[in-house]
């Protein structure tokens, strides 16, 4: 969910029960620092380490040794789920559908991952065996089995939001049957819904994105801001089944915004940049040169079938593979390997991994200063480019991996990650050493993530209202709940408890 819509909605009494814990509960809003992707933050707030750390980064994958990717495995996750420590101190557990979170028999209780996830699921089960099985006979499985099946047509809007909603109610059923049966002392439930709803549903509510439509929002209706309503009931019904002295917190992973990004231009951008790096000539490629032989051969065979057809195809599919021949589609291995440096395609954030000698199989950037020019350099260009219709900046923020750790042992990683401006649609950018790029940019869907965040706690000894704290971030969760419970987590994390900033004595 969005902290910046759930306000609004709340003042303007959309959602009382936020309303309600706004005022008797002691909440906090945060920004998440550069580096984290928001396929990161969920494996950051699970375990309390930083990216770099965990190095969990999107469902595809980079594979080290080699310029390949494949699909994120549960085995990929280097760390530790908070909820470890909670086990491991007699604590009974209920984990319900908790992004990229594998149950595990040696943590006990019961768990299950895949009924409703927005992301491909690591690994679709539960514990006890039967229990997801069990539970989706008796309150029927999730309408919306990826949010990816549906377009921003209006036909398909009225039924992804129908859908959701029917999810929301059955979500809530499962969870409200788990936590009366009272044999918990940790139970932690995650909605996907609101994620889905914002990448399709965005432009419904914003008047200023390009996809915004007067007719299609009459006829759709604010199917956003139901979800969120629908939520906020969800989230009364839970409240209601727990008792008086129960400790309720509850947090936003992150937001949304509109998808105003130049992701699809920074292939591009990287290939010019390289060749000037090199001092050869103009990039003399378009659009298409920076695709790999897959890609290319979908473009000529299935992506000249009608759209409508494919997305029929497209449904019958397994998940799992179509996110596999997406993963296929979206590189590069040849291309790759004789580049200075190459684009990952990990999210709507831009990411690039330099191809470093000595950590790469065919590196061709030294580490140390020829590493740190290369950068320098690249970051430079960055900071100098402009949207060419407004003339203002289009990069937000950049991270570079070098600022935080060694380069060579950084894992799986970009070196480099961009984020866009969300201020304007970007349709082109401009630099005075490289020129201008350009290229459509096919609205799949109107919303995109932003890292802002909210830790809400309600607790006899909160200190009701909004308290800002300076450098909190996703990361603290996994602390600060450990704290809340009293339990001393088995190993480092890099979150600290906001116990004391948020809670009396």
């Amino acid at each position: 969910m969005d902290i910046e819509l759930v306000r609004r909605w709340a003042e303007a009494g959309y959602l009382p029960t936020f309303r309600r814990l706004f005022g008797s509960s002691a909440w906090t809003h945060y920004v998440d620092p550069s580096e984290h992707l928001t396929g990161t933050i969920w494996a950051s707030i699970n375990s309390g380490l930083h990216a770099l750390q965990h190095d969990f980064f999107f469902f595809r994958r980079f594979c080290e040794g080699s310029y390949r990717m494949r699909l994120a495995r549960a085995e990929d996750m280097k760390a530790d789920p908070f909820w470890k420590w909670f086990a491991q101190s007699g604590r009974r557990i209920v984990l319900g559908d908790v992004t990229h979170a594998v149950p595990k028999p040696e943590y006990g209780g019961k768990q299950f991952s895949g009924w409703g996830s927005h992301d491909v699921p690591l690994k679709r089960s539960s514990v006890p065996n039967g229990l997801l099985r069990d539970l989706s006979a008796r309150f029927g499985t999730h309408p919306i089995p990826r949010c990816h099946n549906y377009s921003m047509e209006t036909d398909s809007l009225i039924a992804f939001g129908s859908g959701l909603l029917t999810g929301i109610e059955r979500r809530t059923a499962i969870f409200k049957s788990l936590l009366l049966c009272r044999d918990w002392d940790l139970f932690y439930g995650v909605y996907s819904e609101p994620h889905c709803a914002g990448h399709l549903l965005w432009h419904l509510e914003d008047d200023m994105h390009p996809q915004h439509n007067p007719d299609q929002l009459a006829t759709v209706g604010h199917a956003l801001r139901d979800v969120y309503e629908a939520i906020d009931r969800a989230l009364a019904e839970l409240l209601a089944c727990a008792d008086a002295d129960t400790i309720c917190a509850v947090f936003f992973s992150h937001g949304m915004g509109p998808n105003y990004e130049a992701d699809h231009l920074f292939p591009r951008f990287v290939g010019r940049f390289n060749r000037w790096w090199e001092g050869k000539g103009p990039d003399p490629g378009g659009p298409d040169a920076h695709c790999g032989w897959v890609d290319s051969a979908w473009r000529n065979s299935i992506g000249r079938i009608p759209e409508s057809c494919r997305m029929r195809v497209k449904r019958r599919l397994p998940v799992s593979l179509r996110a596999w021949i997406s993963t296929m589609r979206e590189q590069n291995a040849r291309q790759w390997s004789r580049m200075p440096a190459f684009p990952l395609p990990l999210d709507a954030i831009s990411s690039l991994r330099v191809n470093l000698a000595g950590r790469e199989p065919r590196g061709r950037i030294r580490p140390g200063e020829e590493y740190r020019r290369y950068l320098d350099a690249l970051v430079s260009e960055l900071s100098r480019l402009t949207n060419a219709d407004t003339g203002e900046p289009v990069v937000e923020r950049i991270f570079r991996v070098d600022r935080s750790t060694d380069p060579l042992t950084m894992g799986s990683g970009p070196d480099l990650l961009v984020w866009w401006s969300k201020e304007r649609p970007i349709r082109a950018i401009r630099s005075a050493t490289l020129g201008t790029l350009s290229g459509e940019f096919i609205y799949d869907h109107s919303g995109e993530h932003v890292t802002r965040g909210m830790l809400l706690i309600s607790h006899p000894g909160a200190k009701p209202g909004c308290h800002p704290i300076e450098g909190m971030s996703g990361v603290d969760i996994a602390a600060t709940l450990c704290g809340l419970a009293g339990i001393q987590p088995g190993s480092h994390l890099d979150g600290t408890s906001r116990v004391r900033d948020l809670i009396v004595g």
